[in-house]
């Protein structure tokens, strides 16, 4: 009896395994997905650049192989766009949070090129060679400062262009019309940019970086959408923000917890998030006007 009911949860479980790695699969396919997701823009950025660099091949690089030169240019591109991503994050949350967004991009920009001379100057030694012989008894910092002017130009302007796609994206078309008092149920826009599998009820919002997580009741996505224009979107009606990253339906608050001045909700889905002290008030009026059910 024991063998025949292993022998029977055997396809059960394969089929349980197949399932996790498709699911898995298909996550990490959103998060490359370049059309959805910050970090899969970049990677496809990175990719088409160093493409582009290794078949116009400079002039210094036309004595490296196929692989060496698309090894060279890659560590140049993708080194830039690692660094100019730490520098804005740093920049928009910790230095100048308040600042101009533009102003905020062009300034990560600079201070990536002055991070990447350096390792420049290091690459084309190894790689290429000095090409002036002075160089070969070390760098001065004339020659870095040099670096980082011919590089600061062109690689500021490829990265305010690659945020272009985020500020400047073409807003999602307008729902169709809706009769007269049902606005408020109208779809918001970026709820039919997710897959069709995750078009549930709508649960949370997250901000993170220049994407978006979604909560649904069928699952959660990443994409490519600013915080705010979801929550414009949603209109002031709906829900409430409770976080200046995250935004709830109080209709599917499961708990809220308090620890050590610390306020937290724990919604139908399992998820927890945090309450910002200057929207505890707003939250706790929004789930006492909440007497309905949660939704399922």
């Amino acid at each position: 009896m024991a063998l025949r009911v292993s022998i029977g949860r055997a396809p059960l479980i394969a089929w349980h395994a197949r399932k996790r790695c498709y699911l898995s699969a298909m996550t990490l396919l959103e998060r490359i997905d370049p059309t959805r997701t910050w970090p899969g823009l970049l990677g496809a950025a990175g990719a088409g650049l160093t493409a582009l660099f290794v078949f116009l091949e400079p002039t210094p690089t036309q004595v490296l192989s196929l692989p060496a030169l698309i090894g060279f240019w890659g560590a140049h591109v993708f080194l830039f766009l690692a660094l100019a991503q730490g520098s804005q994050v740093l920049i928009s949350r910790h230095i100048a949070p308040k600042a101009n967004p533009w102003a905020a991009i062009a300034a990560a920009g600079v201070v990536a090129s002055a991070l990447l001379a350096p390792m420049a100057l290091v690459l084309d030694y190894l790689m290429v060679g000095p090409l002036d012989p002075a160089e070969a008894s070390g760098w001065t910092w004339a020659g870095l400062i040099e670096e980082w002017a011919s590089l600061a130009p062109p690689a500021t302007v490829v990265w305010l262009g690659l945020n272009a796609a985020r500020f400047l994206r073409r807003p999602d078309p307008e729902p169709q019309s809706t009769p007269r008092g049902t606005e408020a149920l109208a779809e918001p826009g970026f709820m039919r940019r997710l897959p069709p599998g995750r078009r549930g009820q709508l649960i949370a919002l997250s901000a993170e970086l220049h994407y978006l997580r979604v909560y649904t009741t069928s699952g959660e996505s990443l994409i490519l959408q600013g915080f705010g224009e979801a929550l414009a979107q949603l209109g002031p009606q709906a829900g409430v923000r409770i976080h200046r990253s995250h935004w709830i339906d109080p209709a599917f608050v499961a708990e809220v917890t308090r620890d050590r001045g610390r306020t937290r909700v724990r919604l139908s889905n399992g998820l927890v998030l945090p309450v910002a002290r200057n929207r505890r008030a707003e939250v706790a009026a929004n789930l006492a006007a909440e007497t309905g059910p949660a939704r399922a």
